[in-house]
C-alpha cells in the first residue's frame, strides 16, 4: 500500500502542468509575434589612445550581425552608436535576450586587456511601449541624476532627427552633425564623468549580469524562528 502511494506522489511529479506563460508563449508563436523590445543606454571608455575607432565600429557591426543569425526568432537590433576620440555612447533597441549578450560582450572586453573597451556603465535599461515609441519624459530633482538624463535625451533627440532623414542624405548628415545639431550630441567631459563616478543611479556590465543571472531567493519571517511556529496565522 505504501509503495503504491510512492509510486503515485512520484507519477504526480514527473506529470508536465502547463503553465498560462506557455500557453500565452505558444499562441504568440503561433501569431508570429516576436519579444517585446527593450532600450539600453550605456557609455564606454576607449582602452588606450591609439585605438582605431573604425576598428571599434567594424566589431560592433560584426557583433550584430553575429547575433542577428544566432538569434533570429529575436527583436531586429536597431540603434545608434557615437564613437568619440576616448568614449563610446551607444543606444541600443532589441530583445531582452540580445541585450544579455551584449553585455556580456561589454563585460568580456572589460576583462581583455587587449581589446577595444576599459570599462562601461549602464544609464538606463528599459521595455518599451511599441505603439508610444519616442522619447520618454524624465523627471529628477538629483543633480548627479541630471547629467543622466541629459546625456538620454541628447542621444534620443539625435536618434529622431536622423530617423527624419531622407536615407539618401542619411550619410551627409551623420557627417555633419557637430554643425547641424551640436546640441544634440553630449560633451565627453559629461561622460568621461559619468564613468568615473560611482553612483547607484548606474549600474556595470558585472553588476547587470549577476542581476539577471542570480536567482531570486527571498526568506521568510517564519524561517528564521526557532522552533518551528505551530501557528502562522491568526484565528478567529
Amino acid at each position: 500500500m505504501a509503495a503504491d502511494i510512492v509510486e503515485r506522489n512520484e507519477s504526480g511529479q514527473d506529470a508536465h502542468r502547463t503553465s498560462l506563460l506557455e500557453v500565452i508563449e505558444d499562441r504568440n508563436r503561433a501569431m508570429n509575434k516576436k519579444y517585446l523590445v527593450h532600450r539600453l543606454v550605456y557609455i564606454s571608455k576607449i582602452r588606450g589612445t591609439n585605438v582605431d575607432r573604425t576598428a571599434v565600429g567594424n566589431h560592433y557591426e560584426q557583433l550584430m550581425k553575429r547575433l542577428g543569425t544566432d538569434y533570429p526568432g529575436s527583436e531586429p537590433i536597431t540603434g545608434l552608436m557615437l564613437i568619440y576620440h576616448k568614449h563610446i555612447v551607444h543606444v541600443v533597441e532589441t530583445s531582452s535576450d540580445l541585450v544579455l549578450r551584449l553585455i556580456q560582450d561589454l563585460r568580456k572586453m572589460e576583462l581583455d586587456e587587449e581589446s577595444y573597451v576599459a570599462k562601461s556603465k549602464i544609464l538606463v535599461f528599459r521595455t518599451l511601449d511599441i505603439v508610444e515609441h519616442g522619447i520618454e519624459a524624465y523627471d529628477t530633482n538629483e543633480s548627479f541624476e541630471n547629467l543622466i538624463v541629459e546625456v538620454l535625451t541628447q542621444v534620443l533627440k539625435l536618434g529622431v532627427f536622423l530617423y527624419k532623414q531622407p536615407k539618401l542624405n542619411l550619410k551627409n548628415a551623420m557627417d555633419s552633425l557637430h554643425d547641424k545639431v551640436p546640441e544634440h550630441l553630449p560633451q565627453q567631459s559629461v561622460v568621461h564623468y559619468l564613468l568615473e563616478e560611482n553612483d547607484t543611479s548606474m549600474i556595470t556590465p558585472q553588476e547587470y549580469i549577476e542581476i539577471y543571472e542570480k536567482p531570486f531567493d527571498t526568506s521568510l519571517e517564519s524561517d528564521m524562528v526557532w522552533p518551528i511556529p505551530t501557528r502562522l496565522f491568526p484565528y478567529n
